[in-house]
C-alpha cells in the first residue's frame, strides 16, 4: 500500500510561506514528534510572521498591500500566517497518520490584482494530489476570493477537473469571531467542490465530526492561541488521511455494493418510482435495500440527555422512543450494513405528502451517538425538484449526514416535468459513478476494520452529563465490548467479501461481478 499525498493549500493573501518557504514548512512539520512540540513551533511561527508583519509597515501609513509585498519579497519564510497556522497543525496531523504532504499557497498563483502567474505549477501539484485540504479565511460567511479562484481554475480546465473527480477534499475556515461564519464557509465551500466531483469529509470523532476545521484568530498572530480551532484542524488532517488509506488498500471486493435508499420526502411516487428504476437499472452491480419512510410515521426526536438508551451492540435500538406507533425500532436492523446511503427527497411546487425528512434526521441522533454506526459510508443524496423550486434540501442532507462521519459524495439533482424527471441519464451516470467510490470506500474499509473500527467512537462534546456517565467504569467496559463485537463482525464481514489476495484495483461498481439485487421494500 502507498501513501497517499494530501496537497495543504493555504488561500490567503497574508500567506507567508511561498517559494522555498513552503517546502522549510513541509521539512519542519515532518521533523515535530508530540503535539505540545507542534504548539510551541505554531507558537513561534505566529509570532515570527506577527513580528515580519509589523517591521514591513504596519502602523506607519501603509496599507496591506504594501506591506505583503514587502513581507514577498523576502525569502518565503515569514512565519505562518493565522490560516497557515491551521493547515500546518492539520498537515502535521495527517502525516503523523502515515500521509504524505505537500503545500501550495494561492498568493502565489493568484495576486491581489487580479493576475494569475503560474498556473502550470499550480495544476501540476493539484493532479499529483490524491486529496487537498484548503484553509483560508472569512469573508461574509463565504470563503476568500483566493479559495473562489482555486474553485474556478479547477472548472476552467477540462483535463485537470475530471482528474480532480473522486479524490478527497476538506475545508479549514479562519475567522475573526468564535461564530464569525466559519461552518457556513467549510458548507458553501464543500458543496461547490463536490459539484466539481471531488468526495468531501469534515473533521474526525476524536474531536467534533463536523465540517472541517474552525479557527478563531482576527488580528495578525493570534490563531495559536485558540486551541479548539487548532483541534478541529488537526482532526481534519487525520480523518483526510485516514480515509485516504481505505482507497489506498485496494483490496478485491467479490460482494457487490449495498445501497440504502431512505426515501424521506415524495409526492405522487416521483421518488419512490425513480428508486425503483435505479435498482432495477443496476440490479447487477449492488444489493439494494429501499425504505419508504413517507408514508410511516415517525416520533419526533425529544434530544435526552443519555442519548444512546444503553451500550450495547450495534443490532440493539437504543433510542428510548419505543412507542408502537413509531416505525424506527422496527427498521433499525435495516439501517445497518450498508456501503452506500441514498437519501431521497422530492420537492414539489404542491403535494409535498408525508414528508418525513426532518423529523427522521432528528432520530438519526442515536445512530451517530452510537459511535457513529454510519461512519466511513459513502453518502449520495438524491433531490428531485421542479424547476423554479427555491429549496435548500440538498444542501440540509449534505450537512446532516455528514455529521455521522460518513464520506459526502455529490448530491444526484434530477429535473421534474409533469412528475417525470427530464434528465435521467445524468441522474443514472452520476449513480454508478457514486455506486464505484462505495464499492471502493467499502473494500479498503473493510481492509483496515483492525485499525480503523476502534477510531470511531462518539465524542459528547457539549454534553457534561454525558461526559460524567462515560467516565463511569462499567459504562466504559460496556462500551468497550460493543466496540469489540462491531470489530468482530466487520472482520468476519471481510473475509466473506474481499479475497484473500490484495489486488492492484477495485473495479468500478457497474463492472462488479455477482447475483443480482435483493430488494427489501419497506411500506
Amino acid at each position: 500500500m502507498h501513501s497517499k499525498k494530501i496537497l495543504g493549500i493555504a488561500a490567503s493573501l497574508r500567506n507567508a510561506r511561498w517559494g522555498a518557504g513552503k517546502r522549510n514548512l513541509i521539512s519542519q512539520l515532518y521533523t515535530i514528534n508530540t503535539k505540545e512540540e507542534l504548539f510551541v513551533f505554531l507558537t513561534s511561527e505566529s509570532q515570527k510572521h506577527l513580528g515580519n508583519y509589523n517591521a514591513a509597515g504596519q502602523g506607519d501609513g501603509r496599507d496591506s498591500l504594501e506591506i505583503y509585498n514587502t513581507l514577498q519579497k523576502n525569502r518565503g519564510d515569514t512565519g505562518l500566517s493565522n490560516s497557515e497556522v491551521t493547515l500546518a497543525a492539520a498537515l502535521w496531523a495527517a502525516q503523523r497518520e502515515g500521509a504524505e504532504i505537500d503545500h501550495a499557497s494561492l498568493a502565489e498563483h493568484f495576486n491581489a490584482i487580479g493576475q494569475l502567474r503560474h498556473p502550470e505549477i499550480l495544476r501540476r501539484k493539484l493532479m499529483e494530489a490524491d486529496g487537498i485540504l484548503v484553509s483560508g479565511p472569512v469573508y461574509f460567511g463565504d470563503r476568500g476570493s483566493l479559495a473562489e479562484s482555486l474553485i474556478q481554475f479547477i472548472a476552467d480546465d477540462p483535463l485537470l477537473k475530471a482528474a480532480m473527480r473522486g479524490r478527497l477534499y476538506a475545508g479549514i475556515a479562519v475567522g475573526a469571531k468564535r461564530n464569525g461564519g466559519q461552518e457556513t464557509t467549510l458548507i458553501y465551500q464543500m458543496l461547490d467542490m463536490l459539484n466539481l466531483g471531488l468526495l468531501a469529509v469534515g473533521n474526525d470523532s476524536e474531536t467534533t465530526a463536523q465540517y472541517g476545521g474552525t479557527g478563531h484568530a482576527g488580528d495578525v498572530g493570534t490563531m495559536h492561541k485558540d486551541i479548539y480551532g487548532l483541534d478541529t484542524s488537526m482532526g481534519t488532517g487525520r480523518r483526510m488521511a485516514r480515509v485516504l488509506k481505505f482507497f489506498a488498500a485496494k483490496p478485491v471486493m467479490v460482494d457487490l455494493p449495498r445501497t440504502l435508499f431512505l426515501i424521506l420526502q415524495d409526492g405522487y411516487d416521483v421518488g419512490a418510482r425513480t428508486v425503483d428504476r435505479l435498482v432495477t437499472l443496476f440490479g447487477h452491480s449492488q444489493h439494494a435495500t429501499v425504505i419508504n419512510l413517507a408514508g410511516l410515521h415517525v416520533n419526533r426526536c425529544i434530544a435526552c440527555d443519555t442519548c444512546p438508551s444503553h451500550i450495547g451492540p450495534d443490532e440493539e435500538y437504543r433510542c428510548i422512543i419505543a412507542a408502537k406507533e413509531d416505525c424506527m425500532k422496527q427498521l433499525h436492523e435495516k439501517f445497518l450494513y450498508h456501503d452506500m446511503i441514498v437519501p431521497v427527497g422530492v420537492s414539489l411546487h404542491d403535494a409535498v405528502a408525508g414528508s418525513k425528512y426532518q423529523v427522521f434526521v432528528e432520530r438519526t441522533r442515536y445512530l451517530r451517538h452510537c459511535d457513529y454506526i454510519w461512519g466511513d459510508v459513502l453518502v449520495a443524496p438524491l433531490v428531485l425538484e421542479e424547476e423554479g423550486q427555491f429549496q435548500s434540501l440538498p444542501i440540509r442532507m449534505m450537512t446532516s449526514f455528514l455529521r455521522h462521519h460518513t464520506v459526502m459524495a455529490k448530491p444526484m439533482i434530477g429535473g421534474l416535468r409533469d412528475n417525470e424527471v427530464t434528465n435521467m441519464r445524468n441522474v443514472e451516470e452520476s449513480y454508478l459513478l457514486s455506486l464505484g467510490f462505495a464499492a471502493r470506500l467499502a473494500a479498503g474499509r473493510l481492509a483496515l476494520a483492525r485499525e480503523s473500527a476502534v477510531l470511531r467512537r462518539y465524542n459528547p462534546i457539549g454534553y457534561a452529563q454525558v461526559f460524567e456517565k462515560n467516565a463511569e467504569d462499567e459504562r466504559a467496559r460496556r462500551q468497550a465490548a460493543a466496540g469489540e463485537a462491531r470489530l468482530h463482525r466487520q472482520i468476519t464481514e471481510a473475509e466473506k467479501r474481499l479475497e484473500s489476495r490484495v489486488g492492484d484495483s477495485m473495479p468500478m461498481a457497474g463492472y462488479v461481478p455477482g447475483r443480482r439485487a435483493t430488494d427489501v421494500k419497506v411500506n
